[in-house]
């Protein structure tokens, strides 16, 4: 089978100069306008997050499927179109059954843990020129991850990575 048919999990992520991602549960800067390429990116896609971000967005995101991951067991999302799950394994098999790709969109621990167990072909990353304090951090892209696309913009650039299928 040809990479091209093979599902495709891609982790989205803003990220400071300094690697944080978050304070107190929020994004720590004000709006960069990579929301415009985010809903591009994922629009009709599911989107796979913790309890924390998703009850950081308020409720699920038009034209998406959330598949939020919680440890939780009686977490109740109050939307009978988010579907809730309790590790990383069904979320991605949750995911995959609805749409070849899938996006993680956080928070820290759903990024450590996907990247951790290898299950992430691609990498969004809005790059901000700042470096805030906070409280959760990204790990350094390093290893097989290449760039393969930029975007520069006033103030962040949006960086595409890719790592070998194989």
């Amino acid at each position: 089978m040809s990479d091209e048919h093979l599902p495709r999990t891609t982790l989205v992520v803003a990220i400071g100069a300094n690697g944080v991602i978050g304070r107190d549960g929020q994004m720590p800067w004000p709006r960069t306008g990579d929301q415009v390429q985010f809903k591009e990116l994922t629009w009709g896609h599911p989107l796979v997050m913790g309890r924390a971000t998703y009850d950081s967005i308020g409720r699920p995101l038009p034209g998406r499927t959330s598949i939020v991951l919680t440890r939780d067991q009686s977490w109740d999302p109050g939307h009978a179109d988010v579907r809730v799950v309790h590790d990383l394994d069904a979320a991605l098999r949750v995911a995959h059954e609805l749409d070849h790709d899938a996006f993680i969109i956080g928070g820290a621990q759903v990024y450590a843990a996907a990247r951790e167990a290898g299950v992430v072909d691609r990498l969004v990353v809005t790059h901000v020129a700042q470096a805030p304090e906070g409280d959760a951090w990204f790990a350094p892209i390093d290893g097989p991850w290449r760039p393969v696309a930029r975007e520069q913009y006033d103030g962040y650039e949006i960086v595409t990575y890719e790592r070998p299928r194989g």
